[in-house]
């Protein structure tokens, strides 16, 4: 019996998609900035006039304020609704993904596998942002996904709490022996201690052996991209060919958590079988 009809579920999960998109464009401006995420609460920027909250949800209230601040009427800038929709949407596939079976049986590991694409997908939009403009990432994404890893790993059906932690332990302990390897032969540093929390965060939500084939194949997506840009960019002092690691991995891990088993055995079939 279907507890809950495909739209509706898609609707709330767009809703809770966009109200943590509203949080992530907070950790997106403030966590570069050295300001805390807690205090001062929502506020207009210019003017530091306190945002009600009736006029700080979600889309709604830009769409309501017509893009200008209610207190000075100075612009607002469009990219936090895009964010916020954006993150909406990623919410919502993150149901789709699992072929909505939580809305057809409520089985207690089809949830924990929504939940986990959820933090997954929603887990792009601050990484990217944050990572491409100040080479950094966000501990409420990489430390966070190792809490809400090692929690949804309680759930059963999906990884153990034993698996979680080995995950996360062996993942990050591993990137970061090999960042530090490849730092004193290259005599540059070349692995970023947010790139490794990040990694232990995605071993906790898929095991060891899922964390490397996120690792492989954010290596690869980053070979393909980083070659013809460094070459567009190639002469230039100002850093513009240089691409951080963090957003390819981003990117690998939502699609490796659904696909991964699937890639890994055609790899086997394709390479390895006789």
């Amino acid at each position: 019996m279907e507890i809950f009809p495909l739209w509706y579920g898609l609707t709330v999960f767009f809703v809770i998609g966009a109200c943590v998109g509203s949080f992530y464009n907070v950790v997106v401006y403030r966590m570069p900035r050295g300001i805390s995420l807690i205090n001062p609460p929502s506020h207009c920027p210019l003017c530091k006039k306190r945002i009600p909250l009736y006029l700080n949800l979600p889309i709604v209230g830009w769409l309501l304020l017509r893009g200008k601040s209610a207190c000075c009427k100075q612009p607002i800038s469009p990219i936090y609704p895009i964010g916020e929709a954006l993150c909406g949407l990623l919410g919502a596939l993150a149901l789709f993904s699992t072929n909505y079976s939580v809305g057809m049986t409520g089985n207690v590991a089809d949830w924990a596998s929504a939940l986990a694409m959820f933090w997954l997908l929603l887990g792009i939009y601050p990484v990217c942002v944050v990572d491409f403009k100040y080479k950094l990432i966000p501990d409420t994404i990489s430390v966070g996904g190792i809490v809400a890893g090692l929690l949804i790993s309680l759930f059963p059906g999906g990884v153990t709490p034993l698996e979680s932690l080995i995950g996360a332990v062996g993942a990050g302990g591993g990137l970061y022996l090999l960042g530090k390897g490849a730092t004193k032969v290259l005599k540059k540093e070349a692995m970023g201690f947010g790139d490794v929390k990040l990694l232990a965060g995605y071993g906790a939500f898929m095991g060891f052996t899922g964390a490397v084939e996120v690792l492989v194949v954010a290596a690869v997506l980053g070979i393909v991209v980083m070659v013809p840009w460094g070459r567009l960019h190639k002469g230039k002092d100002d850093g513009s060919g240089q691409i951080p690691f963090g957003p390819f991995l981003a990117v690998a891990a939502p699609a490796m958590y659904l696909w991964g088993a699937d890639l890994l055995a055609l790899y086997v079939k394709v390479f390895i079988a006789e």
